[in-house]
């Protein structure tokens, strides 16, 4: 039931979907833990764990709280003798001072915000491998695989609903200006805000908006994130339970809609109250489309739904979970 937009896409949306796009993420934030316990300490507190961390294999990890919902999505890296965390945009100095705030006397581990160091940028694309041979890698990572150039890292990201894998580049903040350069000579567009979100919601995946304290990672379908071997952490035991005794009661799915989604919008299912929306774009390909997380059984591909703003009152359909 989605209305597919008559005007042209946007370029880079374009190339994003048949080329090569790239997108500069604002404030990246980048901190170093160090010190003999740094791996210990950062074991204790998040979900993942750090034994499986290498000099090529990339971390992702959450922070929940004591009821198993995420306080915060990072991804680890082996940082020669010590871990590097690259954090969602502009979380760098919250992080350093939560992670520093809760070093003990007994834990020989330093934190170090480098965020204005460093430079995080992602690659979108079928032709994003020949933008990443420009730069001097020979070959491209699997999911979580991390590449070295130079002092340049490419790192593989979960695929997830996207056409084609996405990357990231970590580099150098001096290096930026060189690396767009390079980028945009083999015709890789530079990517809006506007049309990442637009490839993100498309993909069905999960960004900050859904990182907002109200989910668990089993309900954003991140449950790879998680492991259920490793020692204590806060909320381990919720999200266990969850799994022991498929407490999963709700998990995240796309919405479509002919009409316009408003961001926030109240989910109604037979009138009932099963979510709310927390990512909404216009697609070129898909039209009005959102991100919800839906109690079951309301989750199911095809489920018409109402969309709630105030007076204004929409339907919608699950078009993805």
């Amino acid at each position: 039931m989605s209305q597919i937009a008559e005007k042209a896409p946007p370029k880079d949306y374009v190339a994003a979907r048949e080329g090569a796009a790239f997108y500069v993420v604002p404030s990246p934030g980048y901190l170093v833990f160090s010190g003999e316990t740094r791996q210990e300490y950062l074991q204790r507190q998040t979900t993942n764990d750090l034994g499986l961390i290498s000099a090529t294999r990339a971390l992702p990890n959450f922070l929940t709280s004591a009821s198993g919902r995420i306080l915060e999505f990072f991804t680890l890296l082996q940082d020669g003798e010590s871990i590097g965390m690259l954090t969602q945009p502009g979380h760098g100095p919250g992080l350093a001072d939560y992670f520093t705030k809760r070093i003990f006397f007994n834990d020989k581990v330093t934190v170090e915000d480098k965020s204005a160091g460093w430079a995080l940028i992602e690659l979108y694309g079928p032709e994003a491998d020949v933008a990443a041979s420009l730069l001097g890698f020979e070959s491209m990572p699997n999911e979580e695989d991390v590449l070295s150039a130079g002092d340049t890292l490419l790192i593989g990201l979960g695929k997830g609903g996207f056409e084609t894998r996405p990357y990231i580049l970590v580099a150098l903040s001096t290096l930026v200006a060189e690396l767009m350069k390079n980028l945009s000579s083999v015709k890789a567009a530079a990517l809006s805000f506007e049309t990442r979100e637009i490839l993100r919601i498309e993909a069905l995946q999960p960004g900050d908006p859904e990182f907002n304290g109200e989910y668990t990672p089993f309900e954003l379908g991140l449950e790879r994130y998680v492991s259920t071997e490793k020692g204590c952490y806060t909320g381990q035991e919720v999200l266990a339970r969850q799994v022991t005794y498929d407490k999963i009661v709700r998990r995240l799915v796309q919405l479509r809609s002919d009409e316009h989604i408003q961001l926030g919008a109240l989910v109604l299912g037979e009138g009932k109250d099963i979510g709310h929306v927390t990512s909404q774009a216009s697609s070129p390909s898909l039209g009005n489309i959102a991100l919800t997380v839906l109690r079951k059984p309301f989750d199911a591909a095809g489920t018409k739904v109402e969309l709630v703003d105030g007076h204004n009152h929409t339907t919608g359909v699950v078009s993805l979970a």
